[in-house]
């Protein structure tokens, strides 16, 4: 295993009986970014991390422990707690109240979030992720935590 690997490896033992989440995509894939905690049980002996689901996906994965990628294994990783947290964003002003996005997100065109007949309300914003509450008719009261895709305060206004 490569010195950094191991490096790496030593700065993310902390978070072992954790649920964490990425802060960045890795080579473009958002996976972990978002609604996807995982519960980091552990690493490979070739420095690959070992997890179990939470949340929704244990009801569809089961407890069955899983390994990622060795591209997986880097320092872009944080608590889900921290990530919940409303800290370092200038949108946390808005924190109760209902926002809409002004434009759909750049990257991928999403739009879900620029309609003014369904805002959202915004539960908290940190440096990557912002946490928000849908109150149309269908997932009314579902909390949803998104990337950094989503987390511009440009992208949003008071709906």
């Amino acid at each position: 295993m490569k010195k950094s690997t191991r490096k790496t490896i030593n700065s993310l033992r902390k978070y072992i009986g954790h649920e964490v989440i990425r802060t960045h995509p890795v080579n473009g894939d958002w996976s972990y970014t978002a609604d996807e905690p995982i519960l980091l049980t552990g690493f490979t002996p070739d420095g690959r991390i070992k997890y179990v689901h939470t949340e929704i996906n244990k009801f569809i994965f089961g407890s069955k422990e899983y390994i990622l990628p060795i591209s997986f294994t880097d320092r872009n990783w944080i608590t889900y707690k921290k990530a919940l947290k409303p800290k370092n964003n200038t949108l946390n002003k808005w924190i109760g109240k209902e926002i809409i996005m002004t434009h759909p997100e750049p990257m991928t065109g999403d739009c879900s979030f620029t309609h003014k007949e369904s805002p959202v309300t915004l539960i908290s914003a940190s440096r990557y992720h912002i946490t928000i509450m849908y109150n149309d008719d269908l997932l009314k009261g579902q909390k949803s935590t998104l990337d950094s895709r989503f987390n511009n305060p440009s992208d949003w206004k008071l709906a």
